[in-house]
């Protein structure tokens, strides 16, 4: 079952959620995976498409709400590598980020992934952002 997004084309459905893979989005500069989740068999969620037009049409307000956790993952980090930039507070390491993944349930909640420009080339971990109610106060270290 497939359904057409004016902007993310096709979805396919996998459980309750409508994906799309490898998708130009206009807030990212690579092609990105996409989730709208809690839809029904024949459509997304409302909440979630609403939520996804909420992100793109708010993208610095989204990474305003993940700097501190970014910069709580990035701080260990630069200890732990040399030649990792040194970025003085959380907003300065935006811009270093590259989106890869995106999963809506609506605009106040939402699961982003990254990596990092200031990475080690060697490494292939991804870094998940959880917004929950509007809040963004957990993360993850995938891969």
């Amino acid at each position: 079952m497939n359904y057409t997004h004016d902007e993310l084309g096709a979805l396919y459905l996998e459980d309750t959620d409508w994906n799309a893979d490898d998708v130009r989005v206009p807030f990212a500069e690579d092609l990105i995976g996409v989730s709208l989740a809690n839809g029904s068999e024949t459509e997304p969620a409302l909440a979630a498409l609403y939520g996804y037009q909420w992100i793109q049409s708010n993208w610095r307000a989204v990474l305003s709400l993940i700097q501190e956790q970014a910069f709580e993952f990035y701080s260990p980090y630069v200890d732990a590598f040399n030649g990792v930039p040194i970025f003085a507070t959380p907003a300065d390491l935006l811009g270093s980020e590259t989106l890869r993944y995106l999963r809506v349930f609506d605009k106040d909640n939402f699961e982003i992934t990254f990596r990092f420009a200031w990475q080690e080339r060697g490494d292939s971990h991804e870094i998940t952002f959880y917004v929950e109610n509007g809040k963004c106060e957990a993360h993850t270290v995938d891969g």
